[in-house]
């Protein structure tokens, strides 16, 4: 389960279907705030899930604790993505919650089998922070972000591979001078695809595409392709964004976004 909704989530009137991409980047997440934790392994950093960066990661001192990020101010959240984290290694159970009006309230929780990255979803709430908190093991967890999802316009489903079986493994095999197998090394690993639009009205792509292409060139960002019938989300970066093209077609517009994705086991 890597897709989470809050228990009784019900769609706001106003949102995109559940089977439209939701996008979480840095134009529309939660900056600016300060980190905390009830515990923090000496190695690592309380400040770490901050960043992008997937490497430097807050690691729990004991086998349950709970990371909280303040806010610095008040900001409508609908969304807590979490990527680079080690919950299915250990089977664990999470409970993520939101501080409204002073009162911290569940938005999303469950056993975590697998450590794809998490995309919770649930009704928009004004918030002035947000929290994990992570029982069954020692937790990690490089990026945490919360805020306001960039919600598809179209869904997409044909032409698309998922994420979870787009794997790009690179190995380096060592074999004799007769050709006998020795063994080999797993250099890394990586998932790569491709996420395509069309009939995008122009409006709607210059008011909500620009803010993202930006976004984009600068850190990582969470998408799950289609969050109500498929689990997969991806921590994905571009190494070059392609322009929209108009379709000749009424006022309509495509899009295409070539992704690499971080790679967990």
């Amino acid at each position: 389960m890597t897709v989470i909704f809050e228990s009784g989530y019900v769609l706001p009137g106003s949102d995109e279907p559940l089977t439209h991409a939701r996008i979480a980047h840095s134009g529309n997440w939660v900056a600016g705030g300060t980190s905390s934790a009830t515990s923090t392994d000496a190695d690592f950093f309380v400040d770490g899930p901050e960043t992008s960066l997937t490497y430097e990661k807050w690691r729990a001192g004991s086998s349950s604790a709970t990371w909280t990020y303040t806010f610095g101010g008040s900001a409508t959240v609908d969304y807590i993505c979490i990527g680079a984290h080690n919950f299915g290694t250990i089977g664990a159970t999470i409970t993520l919650q939101a501080l409204v009006s002073a009162v911290w309230t569940t938005v999303g929780s469950g056993t975590i089998s697998s450590n794809m990255p998490i995309f919770s979803i649930f009704e928009p709430v004004s918030a002035t922070g947000v929290r994990v908190t992570i029982s069954g093991g020692v937790g990690e967890i490089g990026v945490l972000k919360a805020g306001s999802a960039l919600q598809m316009q179209q869904p997409i489903y044909g032409g698309h591979s998922p994420l979870d079986l787009s794997r790009m493994t690179i190995f380096r095999s060592n074999l004799s001078s007769t050709g006998e197998f020795l063994g080999r090394t797993k250099l890394r690993t990586a998932f790569s695809t491709s996420f395509s639009w069309t009939e995008i009205t122009a409006d709607w792509v210059r008011d909500n595409w620009r803010p993202f292409q930006l976004a984009a060139e600068e850190e990582p960002f969470f998408i799950a392709w289609r969050p109500i019938d498929f689990s997969e989300v991806g921590l994905c970066y571009v190494d070059g964004m392609s322009p929209p093209s108009n379709q000749g077609v009424r006022n309509f517009m495509a899009l295409n976004l070539d992704v690499m994705a971080y790679g967990y086991d």
